[in-house]
């Protein structure tokens, strides 16, 4: 194990968590909507926090091939260490490391790789209180035939054993009371992101909007589709690509802002070449630079049919933007209210997106007041919700996840 920056919390001593030995979280690899939250959390909490890493940081994305530009992460913002192998061994003495610092709670995200698993084994041996940070839900796992048994018979079992739950959304707690057949003091650990940096930042970048549009040759009224995506058979771009296609014929002023690179990048140039005047590409982009395709846009479109969750749709809802997002999208099913602040249409159905953005051009009015509705709604999954929750669990208080 190898100690990467030591940053001790702020105690405040009047408060009534000065008792607590502190967090310790458990997870694969460092995330770009975490991190941030785990810099807040070390800054202003009155409790430590140690994140501890089970695979290295900056590691390639196994769908893109090579590692994101997570550029606004600051290195040493917050007690972080990266695990240097994952032996059954190693996992005994991290477990007893663990023990030592008398945590309060310690919370492994996810039972992958399997190391988590035994990890989470030894230290309930060792007497330490444990909680699972889930987002699997039952719409994105197959429990039908012999190995859904299998399946729902190992993964319950395996869920019975934290002493709490820690849910990414509603969805992963139905699918933690689905497959265990009991309940456990639950706390929503949301994939949040920095709501008040997007709203900003994006701000900023919407002023410069009339000139991008110039300088893309595009007109000052068009209506601007985003898309920021991998581009891969899993979050499908060709459907958003399919759906603009049908939507230009019927509105001359659409474009389309696709962002993010991937294994289709031959399919979905081929796909664009008819109309490439209208698309804009700029790639994978640094994290720091997504408020500017945000502020840029008009609505925002995740065409994914398989996500448990997908934090872009945060991201656009936190810079005002509307959002249309798949079914298979599990935020657009928690956050999504249709004909409020967004919109679901059916996996991979072009023409149903197409007809749904087309509503949305031609009612500018309701678009705005959609892309107020879409920041009030992620306002309640905020990093200040996010903490207020694992306050309660620190403390054993009553849980709000109902």
């Amino acid at each position: 194990m190898t100690l990467l920056q030591h940053n001790p919390n702020r105690r405040d001593s009047s408060a009534s968590l000065e008792r607590l030995g502190g967090l310790v979280i458990v997870q694969n690899r460092e995330t770009q909507f975490d991190a941030p939250l785990y810099r807040v959390i070390a800054s202003s909490a009155p409790y430590p926090l140690r994140v501890i890493y089970t695979s290295a940081l900056n590691a390639a994305d196994a769908e893109l091939g090579f590692a994101p530009r997570w550029d606004h992460l600051a290195a040493g913002s917050y007690d972080q260490w990266v695990l240097q192998g994952q032996s059954p061994l190693q996992a005994w003495r991290l477990a007893r490391w663990i023990c030592s610092l008398q945590p309060d709670l310690v919370i492994v995200a996810g039972y992958y790789p399997r190391f988590q698993l035994l990890l989470a084994l030894f230290l309930r041996l060792l007497g330490v209180r444990i909680g699972l940070r889930s987002d699997n839900t039952l719409s994105h796992t197959i429990l039908k035939g012999w190995r859904g048994w299998l399946r729902r018979q190992a993964v319950g079992r395996i869920q019975r054993f934290f002493h709490s739950w820690h849910p990414v959304g509603n969805q992963a707690l139905a699918y933690l009371r689905a497959l265990s057949g009991t309940n456990r003091p639950s706390y929503r650990f949301a994939y949040a992101v920095d709501n008040d940096w997007f709203a900003s930042r994006s701000a900023v970048e919407r002023s410069g909007r009339a000139q991008w549009l110039a300088d893309c040759g595009w007109p000052a009224d068009a209506f601007v589709v985003l898309g920021i995506m991998k581009w891969t058979v899993r979050e499908d771009p060709l459907t958003l690509v399919r759906a603009f296609a049908d939507l230009q014929r019927h509105c001359p002023r659409a474009r389309l802002l696709l962002v993010g690179d991937g294994p289709l990048q031959v399919q979905v140039q081929q796909a664009i070449a008819p109309f490439a005047p209208l698309v804009h590409c700029p790639g994978f982009v640094a994290y720091s630079s997504l408020p500017q395709w945000y502020g840029y846009a008009d609505v925002f479109v995740h065409p994914c049919p398989d996500e448990p969750w997908g934090v872009s749709v945060n991201e656009a809802m936190a810079c005002g933007l509307p959002v249309l997002a798949a079914a298979g999208v599990g935020a657009g099913e928690e956050l999504i209210e249709p004909g409020c602040n967004g919109l679901r249409f059916d996996n991979g159905d072009a023409l149903s997106l197409a007809s749904q953005l087309q509503q949305l051009a031609d009612q500018p009015e309701r678009l705005r007041a959609m892309g107020t509705a879409a920041r009030q709604t992620v306002a309640t999954w905020s990093y200040e919700v996010s903490m207020a929750q694992l306050q309660q669990a620190l403390l054993g208080a009553p849980c709000s996840v109902s």
